[in-house]
């Protein structure tokens, strides 16, 4: 569950919190349509980074087709290191969404012709034996030393094009699923159109990380609000609040509160 829907769920929140929450809803509506407002083919997120330490989400229930597609990356999601499931075994594991946009693969969601995006999730580690790293050499069409990966910031990748290929799966529930299975330089002579999406990246270490959060998906929240870097943010946010307060407090501005279980968090 995410983070702002657990706390519309809480039954001590006071009024005053309640349109403290409705503000910042309002506030991420605003930013969003601020993001919107420029140029598709400006990057503008305050350059942010996203450095590896040593799914289809169309709606309408429409499958991206398979096949190989000009493709251009619009969105670029640090998850944070959350509980995931490999070969039967789980384990933490940090992660990042790396989401396309394809130009010339269009239909209509309800909103009249747009392009199919397509994310895939990646473990955070540009190792050598990493799927990042293959995916990413693959992409921009050459190997990496291990210095050169190690430092290599993934957020440079946004708003880069390239060839993804997709392919189908079909699950035990009959549903057909596209992933991305590789990706590779544009074919010379290619071009591939601008962005129609606003370009978006999610990094825990920006000032407007909480606006950004807000402008996810549900489902996509849920995930994110589920790691450790953002279980993380809201203790350190707590510690602040309650150094705040304390200090509020001691100066004699505001009288101690009786009562704990008032506080938001």
């Amino acid at each position: 569950m995410g983070y702002f829907k657990r706390i519309n769920e809480q039954s001590n929140i006071h009024e005053s919190q309640q349109r403290h929450i409705q503000s910042d809803e309002e506030l991420a509506i605003k930013f969003e349509q601020y993001l919107n407002s420029f140029n598709n083919n400006k990057i503008n997120n305050n350059n942010m980074s996203i450095i590896a330490q040593p799914t289809n989400n169309n709606s309408a229930g429409q499958t991206v087709p398979a096949g190989t597609h000009v493709a251009r990356c619009y969105q670029i999601i640090h998850i944070g290191t959350i509980l995931d499931t490999y070969q039967g075994e789980e384990k933490l594991v940090n992660k990042v969404r790396l989401v396309f946009e394809l130009p010339l693969e269009t239909a209509d969601f309800g909103k009249g012709e747009q392009p199919f995006s397509i994310g895939r999730d990646f473990t955070l580690s540009m190792h050598e034996k990493s799927g990042l790293r293959a995916f990413v050499q693959g992409w921009l069409g050459k190997s990496m030393s291990d210095a050169e990966a190690n430092r290599f910031d993934i957020a440079t990748l946004l708003g880069h094009e390239g060839m993804l290929n997709v392919m189908h799966r079909t699950a035990n529930t009959g549903r057909t699923y596209a992933d991305i299975k590789g990706a590779s330089p544009l074919v010379k002579g290619m071009t591939c159109p601008p962005l129609v999406n606003s370009a978006f990246l999610l990094d825990y270490d920006s000032e407007d990380f909480d606006l950004r959060f807000k402008m996810l998906p549900e489902w996509l929240q849920n995930k994110v609000s589920s790691s450790k870097e953002f279980s993380d943010r809201l203790e350190r946010s707590a510690d602040q609040m309650n150094k705040a307060k304390a200090m509020l407090e001691k100066s004699g501005l505001v009288k101690p509160q009786e009562n704990e279980d008032d506080l938001p968090f």
